[in-house]
């Protein structure tokens, strides 16, 4: 957020107009982390009990917290670039929520703590007259 306490408010409004286009075309992601993983089976006479093997699969999942406890789905192999993408699609809504959020921290750091408020524009509600 350092890079933001050197900017201009227009500059500020600038930046948060272009978030909030980009949000407006991050509108299809799948919440959670891609994962790929590879399996041992176990069996003493299996190719993935011999040393540099790397097991059985790969198997994908996607995995999400969903009502207090981590869930994990499994991935058909027919869909593994489209959930792929979905999940980057939702990387990047994560860090474009958290870019605006800074600059609405930067905005209201301005009003609490300059002298005079730092020129920021009043909130639309809850202004008192007088």
């Amino acid at each position: 957020m350092d890079d933001l306490e050197g900017m201009r408010l227009d500059q500020l409004d600038g930046l948060r107009n272009e978030l909030v286009a980009e949000l407006t075309m991050t509108t299809v992601f799948t919440p959670g982390s891609f994962q790929e993983e590879w399996r041992r089976c176990g069996k003493t006479n299996c190719h993935c009990a011999r040393d540099g093997d790397p097991g059985h699969g790969p198997f994908f999942s996607v995995e999400r917290w969903e009502q207090g406890k981590s869930r994990k789905r499994r991935v058909p192999a027919g869909v593994v670039p489209q959930v792929r993408g979905r999940v980057a699609a939702w990387e990047k809504f994560q860090r474009v929520c958290g870019k605006l959020a800074d600059v609405n921290a930067e905005e209201s750091r301005r009003l609490l703590l300059e002298p005079g408020g730092g020129s920021v524009r009043p909130a639309l509600t809850g202004q008192k007259g007088g």
